[in-house]
């Protein structure tokens, strides 16, 4: 059985391999409700800042736009700036301007004094401020936001490999930049097999079971920013198998398969994939749950993940080996977020290296209850894979607070 290190290495280099393709796609939603269509994706360039942020002098806070020379005293108002608003004076020594929070600081003034350290001295006949007295001194660029100071016109604002989220989308958009270069997202395909499986529905006969690898690996895909263009299901006999296998070949780029990669007498995937071109990198990983997996290449580039059937084998596998190969694809770094915990109670160790489910909230960890690979219940909340070593002579078991590495899996 390979090292789970050694298989993710394996992956890694074969998805490496795929050149990197790019499009361009809009930033801007089709709808209210919609996403835009660059949203998840990876920048496939570098982006620069096309103007400077603010473009004008702007305020910090509501006050008046004074000249700093002038000192506390009395000065009449002469203008307001509102934000979107310019007022389009200069103002001159001995006046003062009305600015609010974001307004254009006038030419000729070069500080702004809080509000709160002023007061009203007279007003107009129709109640707007006529006079103020300025209480505190100032210096100069007090309270200004000077142009460009928040971003710089061919500052980067987006590396290349960065991906789009909510707060990179809003970057581009204050930038009134529309569409982006991104990276191209492979094609995925997840595939069932069993003659066992069937599709949700009122009732069962005995014997089957309905499937959830499908529809729960199509969700994790998606939260992670990735659409399937197919889900298929393949019976157990060879030649239903195979023929399953070239046309997702002609649809996708990533083949998911969940079932029919162990050691069962229905268990065809590993006979069917040399039939169609494919390379078995490996067929058993040294892990607990997970260790059928299956991982092969093809000449074209494409590859195929051949995921245990357990409902819980199935989405761990997905999460060392899967996600990895995806974010290789579109040249991000595979690692993944990972943080150390205390374990939450005594755990015997097994002989392979072992992913239990766990939850972390209000700064404590909680296992999931029992850990059996066909126990989906035990991914429920899961958040944390937490990583325990393998048995060996002189360690058995890990004791409750032994600090252990956690691979982050969910929203904390």
């Amino acid at each position: 059985m390979l090292p789970v290190e050694e298989a993710l290495s394996r992956i890694t280099k074969s998805a490496a391999s795929h050149p990197l393709k790019t499009a361009t796609l809009s930033t801007i939603p089709p709808t209210l409700e919609g996403q835009a269509p660059a949203h998840g994706h990876v920048t496939g360039s570098v982006v620069l800042a096309r103007e400077d942020l603010p473009n004008y002098r702007a305020s910090v806070k509501d006050g008046y736009a004074v000249v700093s020379g002038d000192g506390p005293g009395v000065y009449q108002v002469v203008a307001v700036s509102k934000m979107g608003h310019n007022s389009g004076i200069v103002l001159e020594s001995g006046t003062v301007s009305r600015v609010t929070t974001g307004g254009m600081v006038p030419l000729g003034a070069d500080a702004v004094v809080q509000v709160e350290d002023t007061e009203l001295v007279s007003s107009t006949p129709d109640g707007e401020e006529d006079t103020i007295r300025i209480l505190s001194r100032v210096s100069a660029g007090t309270d200004v936001r000077p142009v460009g100071s928040d971003i710089a016109k061919g500052e980067v604002l987006l590396p290349g490999g960065c991906q789009l989220f909510a707060a990179e989308l809003g970057l581009l958009a204050s930038q009134g930049i529309e569409s982006v270069e991104v990276r191209v997202k492979p094609k995925i395909a997840i595939i069932s097999t069993g003659n066992e499986l069937v599709k949700s529905g009122p009732e069962l006969a005995s014997g089957q079971v309905r499937d959830s690898n499908t529809p729960a690996l199509s969700h994790m895909l998606q939260e992670d920013g990735y659409n399937v263009t197919l889900c298929s299901h393949f019976p157990d006999t060879l030649y239903e198998v195979s023929e399953g296998l070239r046309t997702a070949l002609q649809q996708a780029d990533i083949i998911l398969t969940t079932g029919g990669v162990s050691m069962g007498e229905c268990d065809y995937l590993k006979e069917a994939l040399p039939t169609v071109g494919a390379t078995v990198q490996f067929g058993r990983v040294h892990m607990k749950p997970g260790k059928p997996t299956t991982f092969a290449t093809f000449p074209s580039g494409q590859l195929f993940f051949g995921l245990p059937g357990n409902p819980v084998s199935a989405m761990v596998t997905y999460k060392l080996f899967v996600l990895p190969a995806l974010r290789v694809w579109e040249g991000r770094d595979p690692a993944p977020s990972a943080m150390r915990v205390e374990l939450p109670e005594r755990r015997n160790l097994d002989p392979r290296p072992e992913y239990i489910r766990a939850v972390y909230k209000n700064g404590g960890v909680e296992l999931t209850g029992g850990q059996c690979s066909s126990r989906l219940l035990s991914m429920r909340s899961a958040n944390l894979l937490l990583q325990l070593p393998p048995r060996s002579d002189t360690c058995t078991s890990l004791q409750k607070g032994t600090l252990v590495q956690a691979m982050i899996i969910g929203r904390l």
